[in-house]
């Protein structure tokens, strides 16, 4: 990378986002409304995970950004707010079940900003959560010794 970024200019810049791949975990499908991830769901994260702590392994400071969607049925405030707890209900449970150091990854809900099938109706693919390595994006922007961002 030509020069570092904040987490906050990441977050909200799909350009910066889109040079780094991502991961959709279609292996978690929520119903309407909700942003539970059930039990048989959550152990099918166990792959994502051991990658995500393999990463760690290797390099302490790695940082996940873990991004929340919506279909477009709803609010665009309600969406945004599902978004953001389906994005944060996933990394709950890699912490909790897969133990990934929570400070290694940030969450945020793009809501309905960004669907995966144009569609204005229910779309379970829209209903979605994708994780994305960014410590290339931020790494020297951190102080010396810093903890990665949470």
């Amino acid at each position: 990378m030509d020069r570092r970024y904040t987490l906050d200019q990441v977050r909200y810049s799909p350009q910066l986002r889109a040079r780094m791949r991502s991961v959709d975990i279609d292996t978690i499908t929520f119903d309407t409304g909700s942003f539970t991830v059930t039990p048989d769901q959550a152990a099918r994260l166990s792959t994502i995970a051991a990658a995500i702590n393999q990463a760690i392994r290797n390099n302490p400071q790695e940082v996940f950004l873990i991004e929340g969607y919506t279909d477009a049925v709803g609010s665009d405030v309600d969406n945004l707010s599902l978004s953001d707890r389906r994005a944060q209900s996933v990394a709950t449970v890699l912490t909790q079940r897969f133990q990934v150091p929570p400070e290694n990854l940030t969450t945020q809900g793009y809501g309905e900003q960004y669907l995966k099938v144009n569609t204005q109706g229910a779309s379970r693919e829209n209903r979605r959560v994708t994780v994305r390595r960014i410590t290339p994006l931020i790494q020297q922007g951190q102080a010396e010794g810093a903890p990665p961002p949470r």
